[in-house]
């Protein structure tokens, strides 16, 4: 669709797409007594090359073509010139067959951007013979067709995506598709790469999609960051980023962002507003993109209104703000509108499991040349479904399960059938695939014992999750084998073997549970399924602890961890409940061990949910002391149906992340010296607790019970979630000390001012004070019931009558009572609130008896 342009505007843009594309444009100029808008030159080994450019907003007639022909005659001979008229609205019957004739190139501006686009080596990458082209052709041929099942209805997936792709409305002009782990949305957005590109190709679709895997950026990134990565791989680097900024703009790219969720992992609440205002920038403009992410990872700290927090600090700073801080305001105000889009009225769309029946025809169109295996998988993913009723154990309408299966399909043929009769968990099906590759490369190459192997392995997934990186480098992975194989290259150089190192380096980095880079710019190597790494690692730090050597440093634990050690055996799980309940006190000698609290919370509440409450769980796993001192938690989650009583808990000096106390009673705990970052406090009594010197950071406080509290020395870069009505507001450290001393906690001294205008109601009473302001007379009735008033006529009634009482206002004789303004004292009290912040004494009766808490 073209543009909208202007006679100003069109020559703007024109001069911007060549300038854009390397040319430099200058204009307007004069040759033989006529004029040419723009001229774009550009040097040709040692020579200039130019190019004489008619802009017009009118379509071109034979009238119009005559006198543009005219102005580009004079540089008809010039060595290597072009001459080119371009027209938004398009060219008349036979105008466009004497231009060609006579030499004259003829564009509407989409047609000169496309000329520009250049994207046939990024088709020919996805499309054409290169292997990745191969590997998404071969994807597609077997791809079985999943289904949306939400709010929205029960629709084909790619079938409804690609209706999308066509729709302007611009309130669907992003969808979030969301999905547990492993129910293939990776493979849908590939799967929709190819075929979209295929559309582009064919001209039935004016969008390329552009793929980006978010799961590469463990840090946090800005959108030309997210841009030349996919330029660098992808065929594209000839292409200027600005340009590339523009086709995103003008609706000439589809955006497909994968694995949010495994991005947003690895970074805290504020990176992940950064990462967010990225995606805002690319998403300016009315830009069409899918976003995916498993549930839940767009939490309520992400939804923080910084934009109100920056205006209150900033106008309540009583000076006027500069352009600098006007800049700041205006940009955060723009990122609090992608999240009002993204998070609050978000189109999301949740990905099912495949169904049984599609289960079956995907294995056996994959494995349609080995009925054998295909009865064998389908006979072991049965077996699985037949306890579809919980989750955890319900994977084989999971994708990426069926594609572990079909790796090792050799293996499972060989196996007797009673060994795949048994009842089996997510635990146990990870657990038969990797012990089939391990089982695979050991009879590929017998050097290392498949243990040795596992271990390797095991301690290259805790290498790239501590270090962030989805890949490694061949510096990275010669460290870590020569972290795990010390020993044996020692003996090896003992025994005369000078290339040991290169030996296990050769043959570990072949393993079947790895894959290389698709990084082109040096050697790398990576898992072949982010799941399995987890799966890996969740095994090796429940392994270090039952031996009783905790990992001691520090590891992301991920949704997809707990998941896995939910579902591992009972026995397996009693024996690291023992040895954390015993390591525990001891916990500063051995490090690490608070993030195995977070890692087995999940699995203990889930297994026992029935049987014990949170209270007893934490007793088994931390002793009757509740310590959770000097200790760093993440994720976990303290609440539940019931009521929970973890008084007295001892929390001191700890850093808690997204870790819930919703509803629970924490009275009289301990808190000192600590810090909690996007935690939850909704409804928590934590009546006499000592949260004195905390550092809090968007935590919701909504409903929080604080008589007696200790909130001093609360760090002054604090910042809370508190819910008013249907209104989330982001209160600054002022301001959160002033709601905590109105809920009755000790605070540092406080302004009055904000001990109460949270309250709902407040702005009533503000609103009125500044309307008398002005000290001319005004109606009552107006003032008590128009306006903010209506929304509660009775207190805006009191308020007035008040101030009358209290002689800060006057009846004007005469008027019947209907008039009413300021008296000499009373302007200054106004003035204090209206524009100061500042409640003066005379009104604190007032808020105290009238305001709520």
């Amino acid at each position: 669709m073209e543009q909208k342009f202007t006679a100003i505007s069109l020559p703007a843009a024109v001069r911007w797409l060549f300038e854009t594309n390397g040319y430099d444009v200058s204009g307007p100029v004069e040759r033989g007594g006529v004029e040419v808008e723009l001229v774009a030159t550009q040097l040709s080994g040692f020579s200039e090359q130019n190019v004489y450019i008619e802009p017009t907003v009118q379509q071109v007639d034979a009238l119009r073509y005559d006198e543009y022909l005219a102005k580009l005659t004079p540089f008809r001979n010039e060595p290597g010139a072009q001459r080119m008229i371009i027209s938004p609205a398009g060219f008349a019957p036979g105008v466009k067959e004497r231009a060609v004739t006579e030499g004259i190139l003829t564009f509407t501006y989409d047609e000169l951007f496309a000329n520009f686009e250049r994207v046939q080596p990024y088709l020919s990458y996805i499309l054409g013979d290169s292997r990745q082209a191969k590997t998404l052709q071969a994807l597609d041929e077997v791809y079985e067709e999943p289904n949306f099942d939400d709010k929205y209805g029960n629709q084909w997936a790619t079938r409804h995506l690609t209706e999308w792709l066509h729709d302007e409305d611009k309130d669907r002009s992003w969808l979030i598709i969301v999905g547990e782990y492993g129910t293939g949305k990776t493979a849908l957005t590939e799967v929709l790469q190819k075929r979209w590109a295929e559309l582009y190709q064919q001209g039935l679709s004016p969008r390329l999609p552009f793929r980006i895997e978010l799961r590469d950026f463990a840090k946090q990134f800005d959108s030309r960051g997210l841009l030349h990565h996919f330029l660098d791989r992808n065929e594209l680097t000839h292409l200027p980023v600005s340009f590339v900024e523009s086709m995103i703009s003008n609706g000439r790219v589809v955006l497909l962002l994968d694995g949010y969720d495994e991005m947003a992992q690895y970074l805290n609440v504020r990176e992940r507003r950064a990462c967010l205002e990225a995606l805002a920038d690319l998403a300016s403009n009315g830009a069409k993109g899918i976003l995916t992410s498993r549930p839940n990872y767009f939490t309520e700290a992400e939804e923080l209104r910084v934009f109100e927090v920056l205006y209150q600090k900033l106008s309540g700073s009583h000076r006027p703000m500069d352009v600098l801080d006007r800049a700041v305001v205006e940009q955060e105000r723009e990122v609090d509108s992608l999240l009002e889009r993204f998070v609050l009225n978000r189109v999301e769309r949740s990905l099912r499991d495949l169904t049984y029946e599609q289960t079956i025809e995907l294995v056996r169109r994959r494995l349609k040349d080995d009925p054998e295996g295909a009865e064998v998988v389908t006979g072991l993913l049965s077996k699985v479904f037949r306890n579809e009723e919980d989750r955890n154990v319900s994977l084989s309408g999971k994708p990426v399960i069926i594609t572990y299966l079909l790796d090792v399909v050799e293996e499972l043929k060989k196996d007797d059938n009673e060994d795949l009769e048994r009842k089996m968990s997510e635990w146990d099906i990870y657990n038969l695939i990797v012990n089939k590759l391990m089982l695979r490369d050991w009879a590929r190459t017998a050097t290392l014992f498949p243990t040795e192997r596992l271990l390797f392995l095991q301690k290259l997934a805790l290498h790239t999750s501590i270090s962030q990186q989805k890949s490694v480098n061949e510096a990275s992975f010669r460290e870590v084998v020569r972290t795990v194989f010390e020993s044996k290259m020692t003996r090896k150089r003992i025994e005369g073997v000078t290339d040991a190192e290169d030996s296990l380096f050769d043959d570990l980095r072949s393993s079947t549970t790895l894959t290389r880079s698709t990084d082109k710019s040096t050697a790398q190597w990576q898992f072949s399924h982010n799941s399995l790494r987890e799966f890996l690692l969740a095994g090796y730090l429940i392994d270090c602890l039952v031996d009783g050597k905790p990992e001691p440093q520090s590891v992301p634990v991920t949704d997809t961890m707990i998941t896995f050690v939910n579902s591992m055996p009972e026995e397996k799980l009693q024996e690291a409940y023992t040895q954390l309940s015993a390591l525990w006190p001891s916990r500063k000698m051995h490090k690490g061990i608070d993030q195995m609290l977070t890692l087995l919370w999940g699995a203990k509440r889930h297994n026992e949910r029935k049987n014990q409450g949170v209270a007893a769980s934490l007793r088994d796993l931390i002793g009757d002391s509740f310590d959770l001192s000097n200790c760093t938690l993440t994720g976990v989650n303290f609440s539940s149906g019931d009521d929970v009583d973890l008084r007295n808990l001892n929390a001191s000096s700890s850093i808690m992340t997204d870790t819930v106390f919703t509803e629970v009673n924490l009275a009289g705990s301990n808190f000192s010296e600590s810090a909690i970052d996007a935690c939850v406090l909704t409804n928590a009594d934590v009546s006499g607790a000592d949260f004195s010197n905390l550092l809090m950071l968007d935590t919701e406080i909504t409903g929080l019970v604080c008589t007696g509290a200790n909130f001093t020395n609360l760090t002054k870069d604090s910042t809370a979630l508190l819910r008013v009505g249907k209104d989330l507001h982001v209160l600054d450290a002022t301001r959160l000390r002033g709601y905590l001393k109105r809920r009755g906690a000790v605070t540092d001294p406080v302004n009055p001012y904000f001990m109460y205008c949270l309250d709902q109601n407040f702005d009533i009473c503000e609103k009125i004070c500044r309307v008398l302001l002005d000290g001319a007379w005004h109606q009552r009735l107006g003032l008590e019931q128009r306006g903010a008033s209506e929304r509660n006529v009775r207190l805006a009634k009191k308020f007035v009558q008040f101030l009358i009482s209290v002689g800060h206002v006057q009846i004007k004789n005469g008027t019947g009572g209907k008039l009413i303004g300021t008296t000499q004292s009373g302007r200054p009290v106004v003035a204090r609130l209206s524009e100061n912040a500042q409640i003066d004494e005379t009104l604190l009766p007032f808020f105290e008896q009238n305001l709520s808490q």
